[in-house]
């Protein structure tokens, strides 16, 4: 058991060590004459060429999003592939394919639909999509063998997603969840499973699978903040006098 543990504690550091060296990997921008803290996308991507063209890699995104683990190929996923959220990950290719096999998530909400929207690649990472969805499903069906059908309608905020490719076409990093408005939905303003699970009134056990609350410290700093401000007030008016 402890050779298991440190073999996957060694394969999540080496993912680590992979996403964090992609993640340097951006290009440079060119500008907008007219808005100079804005970049020209056009000629930003032209300037960071990859071999695959936007168009395409769109079209790659959308069939890979419409399609379950079941429907992906042997190349699929590259060797390197990386799946990153933002509270799980990094996992490998071979603890991400596991994940995703030993859970049925369209058992629990087989009429789900992810509303994808908005694909775009990033002129920075012109081997990347981007891509905004706004999930909704009912759960009708049993979830990881021990939730109960709520019949619970679930709505989630808007996510940000992102997919990789390499030059052979291949996804090679995964990043999804990342909520771009949590005051949207019924999930608590969380993404991912951990948003349908806290919709139907099962969230998990520890306060990443909770909605956002302010800490002691930082309530602490906020009251810090205004006391300083209520006493260079009181001075400010006091010295007027």
């Amino acid at each position: 058991a402890a050779a298991a543990a440190a073999s996957t504690v060694a394969s999540a550091a080496t993912a680590s060590a992979d996403a964090a060296a992609k993640a340097t990997t951006a290009g440079t921008a060119v500008y907008d004459r007219e808005f100079p803290q804005v970049v020209d996308e056009q000629m930003t991507m032209e300037q960071n060429a990859f071999p695959i063209k936007p168009d395409e890699l769109i079209r790659k995104a959308k069939v890979f999003f419409s399609q379950t683990f079941k429907d992906w190929g042997p190349d699929t996923l590259s060797e390197d592939f990386v799946f990153m959220g933002p509270v799980v990950g990094p996992l490998s290719k071979e603890q991400f394919i596991n994940a995703v096999t030993g859970f049925d998530f369209l058992t629990a909400f087989p009429d789900n639909n992810a509303q994808y929207y908005h694909f775009r690649v990033d002129p920075f990472e012109p081997n990347r999509v981007w891509t905004t969805q706004r999930g909704v499903a009912t759960h009708t069906g049993v979830m990881a063998g021990r939730f109960k059908p709520t019949g619970k309608r679930i709505e989630t905020p808007p996510q940000a997603l992102s997919l990789k490719f390499n030059e052979r076409g291949q996804v090679e990093q995964m990043t999804v969840g990342y909520v771009m408005d949590r005051s949207v939905g019924n999930t608590g303003g969380l993404g991912g499973i951990f948003g349908y699970l806290y919709a139907i009134g099962s969230p998990l056990p520890f306060p990443e699978g909770r909605p956002w609350s302010m800490s002691w410290q930082y309530r602490f700093f906020n009251f810090l903040g205004r006391l300083a401000g209520a006493v260079s007030k009181f001075f400010t008016r006091f010295s007027k006098q």
